[in-house]
């Protein structure tokens, strides 16, 4: 068998021609798309301390006392009260109350880049020399 460089030696029906098949190296560049990092979008609590001020209020009992002088009449002064009068008094309380309301929409999407890359490879090529002797 013989080698694909090796010349073709002509036949009896071929003139004096004697005929190599040159070869070189060709450069064939693609891409491979391959995974590099796995990304995962997710939610995650943080707790923070808020702190605020309210105003609340409360009701006092505030005793005034008048002297009666002269002649002065007062309604319902005749029957003295034997009963104890009530008052109820009031005061505010803090509620603290706590909604979840939704503030923002994130969004992941990807998107492609494209960068150059130089690509330097050395090519070998096949030259044919003719020697005389």
């Amino acid at each position: 068998m013989t080698s694909p460089h090796t010349p073709r030696r002509p036949s009896a029906a071929d003139d004096d021609d004697i005929e190599v098949v040159r070869h070189e190296e060709r450069l064939a560049v693609r891409t491979e798309l391959h995974a590099t990092e796995r990304v995962r979008l997710e939610r995650v609590v943080v707790s923070e301390q808020r702190t605020i001020s309210v105003d609340v209020s409360h009701e006092e009992v505030r005793l005034t006392r008048e002297p009666i002088t002269g002649g002065t009449r007062l309604p319902g002064a005749e029957v003295p009260v034997r009963e104890p009068i009530v008052v109820v008094l009031h005061e505010e309380q803090v509620t603290v109350t706590k909604t979840v309301v939704p503030v923002e929409r994130v969004t992941l999407s990807t998107h492609r880049v494209t960068d150059d890359h130089v690509v330097t490879e050395t090519l070998g090529h096949e030259e044919v020399d003719v020697t005389t002797e």
